[in-house]
């Protein structure tokens, strides 16, 4: 089920990377030939496509442990504390996912009781939808977390290919 949901993730990342590519090509394709220019392409582009690329895939980089990380003293560790420092991590990150979670869907709401815009050719693009990106994306990433977590209290593999996931 995890997987599932964390593949779909990875496969509307690349749809929108598609969506970018046709979207900017079709513009440069009209005001080359047709002197004809796609309204909003620059904002749809940074403030629909880019955050929706840069976020939702967060839960599939915390899912497929791909995130960066400093394994300096991980070998000087012994095996029998690495479950524990895997789940001291594992807390840390769902706390810090919350806590942006939060932060964001207060901004959100607030952009959407203003109705946020930007300006395009005169035209409204409304952008108060992607605000509400952020704690999505954050809330995904802990449900990772807590899967993640379950997974070590049960003894349950939590590296996708130890459990045949990849």
């Amino acid at each position: 089920m995890t997987d599932r949901l964390v593949m779909t993730l990875a496969l509307l990342g690349t749809l929108g990377i598609a969506a970018i590519v046709l979207h900017v090509t079709l513009d440069i394709v009209l005001r080359s030939t047709l002197s004809v220019s796609m309204p909003a392409t620059l904002q749809m582009v940074t403030r629909y496509y880019m955050v929706l690329l840069a976020l939702m895939p967060l839960g599939w980089v915390e899912w497929k442990n791909r995130m960066i990380s400093v394994e300096i003293a991980a070998d000087m560790i012994p095996a029998r504390l690495q479950p524990w420092i895997d789940g001291f991590v594992t807390l840390f990150c769902l706390l810090i996912y919350l806590v942006f979670m939060w932060a964001t869907w207060g901004k959100a709401v607030d952009q959407f009781n203003t109705g946020s815009y930007v300006m395009a050719l005169d035209r409204r693009l409304p952008v108060w939808p992607t605000y509400f990106v952020l704690p999505l994306a954050f809330f995904l990433a802990s449900l990772v977390c807590c899967v993640r977590g379950l997974f070590l209290l049960t003894g349950y593999p939590t590296q996708p290919q130890q459990a045949g996931a990849e």
